[in-house]
């Protein structure tokens, strides 16, 4: 009787899974969406992907080490969207871009072929980058919750360097728009960091106050949801590019005034 038991269908979904490691993850994310991160915990993981408690220590031997495999895949999946923004648009995308641009804000066209393809414009991709980090955090909240929860560095330490690689790399592509837009003169010269910084903060916090419904009774819908985003990111880029202007104008201004006359000495 044991042994028919230990060899049963139900015992051997238990216990002999195929990709343990990716089930638990994949059952720890389905738990995130439906409860919310205060109820991860390596058991209620175990059960929802129909193993033993103690299974998933063996890859996982703390909720942090849960929490951390989880935040890389996570800012995984962030990286991807924003690499792909920053390459520029696919041929069957133009209409949609185009459709959501406002006056002013440039659309890519691809160059024919044997033509140099265009320069990079830098106030473009930084447009199509914030698009990218808003659509995928807001498709995403269960993600967002990981990616950025509080760490408690007394009790689990620093990220481990595989959660840290990823995070900088993601984050690294606004930085790169940024000092796209400072070498054309698209924003204030100075230190990149601040400017990436504000962006960073702008679109995070619209995705994190969209993912929390806080925003629902000033958007009502999808399009009025796309219009604002884009037109946040414009805000951000006339800003800049206002400033830019402002700090040339004092130069320009030097430059083209008249040459001091010696006076005349008898």
């Amino acid at each position: 009787m044991p042994a028919a038991k230990r060899n049963s269908p139900a015992a051997k979904r238990t216990y002999h899974h195929g990709d343990l490691r990716r089930a638990l993850l994949e059952a720890a994310w389905r738990l995130v969406a439906e409860k919310g991160l205060a109820a991860l915990t390596l058991r209620e993981v175990a059960r929802a992907a129909g193993v033993s408690h103690a299974a998933p220590y063996h890859h996982f031997p703390t909720r942090t080490a849960l929490l951390d495999a989880l935040a890389v895949e996570g800012f995984a999946g962030l990286d991807r969207a924003m690499a792909e923004a920053k390459a520029g648009p696919a041929a069957g995308d133009q209409a949609a871009e185009a459709a959501t641009s406002g006056p002013g804000d440039p659309v890519p066209s691809p160059a024919e072929p044997g033509q140099t393809p265009r320069p990079v414009d830098g106030a473009d991709v930084m447009v199509r980058i914030g698009r990218a980090y808003v659509d995928f955090a807001c498709a995403h909240p269960e993600q967002l919750q990981v990616m950025f929860r509080p760490r408690h560095h007394d009790s689990e330490g620093p990220p481990p360097p595989a959660l840290a690689e990823i995070g900088a790399k993601a984050y690294g592509h606004l930085a790169d728009a940024v000092r796209a837009c400072q070498a054309q003169g698209l924003a204030p010269a100075g230190d990149p960091g601040e400017l990436t910084l504000s962006a960073w903060s702008l679109v995070h916090g619209f995705a994190s106050l969209w993912s929390q419904g806080q925003l629902g009774a000033l958007i009502p819908g999808p399009e009025q949801f796309a219009r604002q985003r884009d037109q946040l990111l414009r805000n951000l880029q006339a800003g800049w590019q206002a400033t830019a202007a402002a700090q040339d104008a004092p130069a320009a201004q030097i430059s083209s005034a008249p040459e001091a006359v010696a006076p005349h000495t008898v």
